[in-house]
């Protein structure tokens, strides 16, 4: 049992029980009860994971998936802020609130896979009406920076979202509504450019 859920977190990059309940849609306290007692819903979780070889979820017995680039949900990580070490986000000390799970990256062309994908909750208003705040920006972290794009920009202190404009041969980071005065960036020694902007999500009000 402790075994199928073990092959669930591998497969779709979960880390905790929570997590899986959470990609189960069911309450984390339904999931506890059900390892208490000996018996997980097993016509949910063949359901939840039907690009999965059920004879690999089941008994760890032949490849991981049946068929292979089926669509699949995909987790996409989204964390409230990112730490920075080395000018690196450090994501294994950086508070996640949840995942998003969509599998329409692999059926629509100019898309990034999920698996490249991160959710960070954006903290100002510099971006308005682009990203306001407490929106979730979700980066691209395959993308390197061009001109007159929106991406995310790591200094030794902080993580920032800004447009970057290509001037000679340096980029220069802007907001969209002059809340901030420009920066310039150095890629070099000290800024690191985790991905681009490439998905916007905001509650409705």
């Amino acid at each position: 049992m402790n075994a199928i859920l073990e092959r669930i977190k591998e497969a779709y990059h979960l880390e905790t029980d929570a997590e899986v309940a959470d990609f189960l849609d069911i309450k984390p306290s339904t999931l506890s009860m059900q390892k208490n007692r000996g018996r997980l819903d097993l016509k949910r979780i063949i359901e939840r994971c039907s690009d999965l070889n059920k004879n690999w979820l089941l008994d760890g017995k032949g490849k991981k998936r049946a068929v292979d680039g089926i669509s699949s949900q995909n987790p996409i990580p989204v964390y409230s802020s990112l730490e920075i070490k080395n000018l690196r986000p450090d994501y294994n000390n950086s508070p996640k609130v949840g995942n998003i799970y969509t599998d329409i990256s692999n059926g629509i062309d100019g898309l990034p896979d999920s698996n490249s994908l991160i959710g960070v909750m954006n903290s100002g208003d510099e971006m308005a009406p682009t990203v306001k705040e407490d929106d979730i920006a979700v980066i691209d972290l395959g993308e390197e920076p061009t001109h007159d794009n929106i991406f995310l920009i790591a200094s030794s202190r902080e993580v920032w979202l800004r447009h970057l404009q290509k001037e000679q041969n340096k980029f220069i980071a802007k907001s969209i509504n002059g809340k901030d005065t420009s920066t310039e960036i150095d890629l070099n020694e000290n800024h690191y450019c985790i991905g681009k902007l490439v998905w916007v999500l905001r509650r409705m009000q």
